[in-house]
């Protein structure tokens, strides 16, 4: 092994990943990406130029002809996502997924013994590592695939299940949000779970939240399977705390923060100082609708009326929405749409600035000074805070508003973390 050689990832395409902030903050590990083509797979696992690698698609399998050991857990599932090096310097297989989807399912605190969950991508690596753990842990676990004994064209006859697993790419940035299945019908569901960790929320979570459901997405389990990674490279086991922390402290970091609120409530220079403040990107929805039409928003209002710039409106707020880690000030009549909401809500925490009616201009505003202040508050107000997170007053100046939301957002995220 080359000296001071690091940790990371192999795969053939690897694009953004949080798995080098995690590894550094779990274990001050430096951890890199190795992009490697099936034809060259042989030589890497032969090469001195890592210390250790996860293992992600496609090479899950590819590679056990080429290691000398398999944890049990690896070859009961057949897949391995850790290779570590023997003292004799044969490669060992494990695979640490195991743990990480069972500290998700744990998470959510649902009485698995004699459920019936239905693992969605059932066949795959992924979704046999979910069944494995669930029947572990006393359910019956229904593959569901586009072939085989069990496809979504037979969903109806298990309509009673008590759990959904996503394991599909189904719903993944960039695209979307989306949802493998409609939950509507599934009467006796007490969690949904997604394996995919960006989004924040994906389509079937949202689905779930808006059911009343709990639900869970996968990031807790790529921070849990690092974790367990961490103890086969250096030694060092799990701290369950450790996990959780730095799952809820990653969701905060990457999660946009987004201002909605009415035109003229500052959300443009509020958005500027916070983003400023947290060294974030920030994005005017305004200014990219410009960009994206060639024109402001105004003017585009003026020329081809308010429902065209609502619909480009959305397809930009489409590209936004998406992003991870950004400050995303929006546009006044954002909640008019309500398919804007998924957008936002899918990676983003939404905050509202609220102003005095008789504070707000609708100088080059032409809804404001077309049908007034008030009457678009009587339309909006309810709106907006329906679609909050967080709501805050907006304060003498857009600092001071601004230190105002950043000092907020922690209380908000101690919620989500309760929830």
């Amino acid at each position: 092994m080359a000296p001071s050689a690091p940790y990371g990832v192999l795969g053939r395409t690897l694009g953004h990943s949080y798995t080098p902030i995690i590894y550094r903050e779990l274990a001050g590990l430096d951890y890199v990406r190795f992009e490697r083509e099936p034809d060259q797979l042989e030589a890497f696992l032969a090469g001195d130029e890592w210390a250790g690698v996860n293992v992600t698609i496609p090479y899950k399998r590819a590679v056990i002809p080429y290691l000398s050991e398999l944890s049990d857990i690896a070859r009961r599932l057949g897949n391995v996502n850790t290779i570590t090096r023997l003292p004799d310097g044969g490669l060992r297989g494990d695979n640490t997924d195991y743990f990480g989807f069972q500290m998700l399912v744990e998470s959510l605190g649902i009485e698995l013994s004699g459920a019936r969950a239905l693992v969605l991508g059932g066949s795959g690596g992924a979704g046999t590592t979910a069944r494995c753990v669930l029947e572990d842990l006393g359910a019956e676990a229904i593959s569901v695939g586009r072939t085989g004994a069990v496809t979504y064209d037979d969903l109806d006859g298990y309509r009673d299940v008590d759990l959904i697993v996503n394991c599909t790419p189904v719903g993944m940035y960039p695209a979307c949000p989306a949802s493998p299945i409609a939950l509507e019908g599934f009467t006796e569901l007490s969690a949904v779970i997604d394996i995919v960790y960006n989004p924040a929320r994906t389509g079937i979570m949202m689905q779930a939240e808006r059911l009343g459901i709990p639900s869970a997405g996968g990031l807790m389990m790529l921070v849990a399977q690092a974790a367990a990674a961490v103890e086969r490279y250096i030694g060092t086991p799990p701290d369950r705390a450790q996990v959780r922390e730095l799952t809820c402290a990653l969701s905060a970091t990457e999660q946009n923060i987004a201002f909605i609120g009415m035109p003229g409530s500052g959300k443009t220079r509020v958005g500027q100082q916070v983003a400023a403040l947290l060294g974030r990107t920030h994005v005017d929805a305004d200014a990219a609708f410009e960009k994206r039409c060639g024109m402001p928003a105004g003017a585009y209002i003026t020329a081809y009326g308010e429902e065209a710039f609502r619909r480009e409106e959305t397809a930009c707020l489409e590209e936004l929405g998406r992003r991870s880690g950004i400050v995303i000030s929006c546009g006044g009549g954002v909640v008019t749409r309500p398919e804007n909401y998924a957008l936002l809500h899918q990676n983003s925490m939404i905050v509202m600035l609220n102003r005095p009616l008789n504070e707000l201009s609708s100088k080059g505003r032409p809804i404001s000074a077309r049908d007034g202040v008030e009457k678009l508050a009587a339309e909006r107000m309810d709106l907006y805070r329906a679609w909050a997170d967080l709501i805050v007053d907006s304060r003498d100046c857009a600092p001071a508003t601004a230190r105002a939301v950043l000092e907020f957002l922690p209380r908000m995220l101690d919620d989500t973390r309760e929830n």
